[in-house]
């Protein structure tokens, strides 16, 4: 009898955490390592992106289906169409890249120009929102995601994310690890997403890495995008501030500067590490100022000060009860320890545990500034 019990304990307990990830996690993820190209910027912009979208050109369709998915508004078209008539006065250069691209995949440029401000406009996308609870949220976001910066005992310093985006699988091996050189050298490395011209994802070989994590304030979506959008030609979006930071910056003190001082056109988390011990940082940034700057500062005697772990809200506040990923992201660094967790391997490994790693999770990048090191894996929700 007591066997017949224990037996029916263990079958209720395997249901419940079937059931639990079915509801939660949707799906199991498969990891596969980024394809890899180069991006020569001394190359006219019209060319830049040219070998990379030969490889995808096919794929023109079903990017357009992916647009055609997305919730949109007649104002939003009306604003794209005003960014549109002024791209190259706007965005100089990376007007110029949007406008080829189009013109080489045969998309249509306003398709391309607002996918390209998909950040800003994330929160009229109809994305679907991580949830660790079971419950659903009146709005959801288009972008979600987890950056770790993590200290070893040597003081080496690490940098580990997941760009969580509600892209489905056909599309998701667009995005591809690029070496992006000038003057014949590597300058840094990056994420890109064909079609796509901004950086969520990057390491200089100047010393330092930076990821983009999507800040939510609430308010109103339709005024915040229009807000963002019309604030072009005197702010950054921030995936065009982190590529130009990544191109220019030659340290990571310079570039954690212009992070925390440009003006955005929209709230963002900018997560950067460097090669020295304790370069480490979380930057918030409201559009117009820094909100606040939560710096690695590791000590003996403060528990768990080797890392930095942020999701998608402040730091100081607390999460939406619906998507708690900080909690299980703490709890992972903290069961791995700062031995095995603050390395490459360590990253990767938290980084792929539900809900970390969930169904809308499109990508895993981990970096090591002072090894010049990065790996990036497409993931496939099946």
């Amino acid at each position: 009898l007591h066997r017949e019990l224990e037996m029916k304990c263990y079958i209720v307990q395997l249901l419940v955490l079937v059931s639990l990830s079915t509801a939660t996690l949707g799906c199991s993820g498969h990891a596969v390592p980024m394809k890899k190209f180069t991006v020569d910027l001394d190359m006219p912009p019209e060319e830049r992106w040219i070998e990379l979208i030969s490889h995808y050109n096919s794929s023109a369709p079903l990017i357009v289906d992916y647009f055609n998915s997305l919730e949109k508004n007649e104002v939003i078209r009306d604003a794209i169409e005003l960014i549109m008539a002024d791209l190259d006065g706007l965005l100089g250069d990376l007007g110029k890249e949007m406008r080829s691209i189009a013109d080489y995949m045969g998309i249509d440029l306003g398709i391309i120009v607002t996918l390209n401000f998909a950040y800003e406009l994330r929160k009229l996308g109809g994305g679907h929102p991580n949830t660790t609870n079971g419950t659903t949220p009146s709005q959801g976001l288009g972008f979600a995601c987890t950056s770790i910066v993590a200290q070893d005992e040597d003081r080496a310093v690490f940098h580990g994310r997941n760009l969580d985006w509600n892209i489905p699988n056909d599309i998701r091996n667009l995005s591809v690890q690029a070496d992006f050189v000038k003057n014949g050298e590597v300058i840094f490395s990056g994420v890109a997403t064909a079609g796509f011209v901004g950086i969520l994802t990057g390491m200089s070989r100047s010393g330092f890495s930076v990821t983009i994590n999507e800040r939510d304030l609430g308010g109103d979506p339709l005024v915040d995008a229009l807000e963002a959008l019309f604030s072009l030609g005197h702010a950054w979006s921030p995936t065009h501030l982190a590529r130009k930071i990544l191109t220019t910056a030659s340290s990571y003190s310079e570039a954690l500067e212009l992070l925390k001082k440009e003006l955005l056109t929209a709230p963002t988390y900018f997560i950067v590490a460097g090669t020295q011990p304790n370069q480490g940082a979380v930057v918030t940034r409201d559009r117009n100022l820094l909100a606040d700057l939560w710096a690695l500062n590791v000590s003996p005697t403060v528990p768990n000060s080797w890392y930095l772990l942020e999701t998608n809200y402040d730091h100081w506040k607390p999460v939406y009860p619906y998507d708690n990923r900080r909690y299980y992201g703490n709890k992972y660094m903290q069961s791995i320890g700062q031995k095995d967790g603050a390395t490459m391997q360590g990253l990767l490994e938290v980084l792929g545990y539900w809900p970390i790693q969930n169904n809308l999770t499109a990508y895993t990048s981990l970096m090591y500034p002072e090894g010049n090191r990065m790996e990036s894996y497409d993931i496939y929700c099946f």
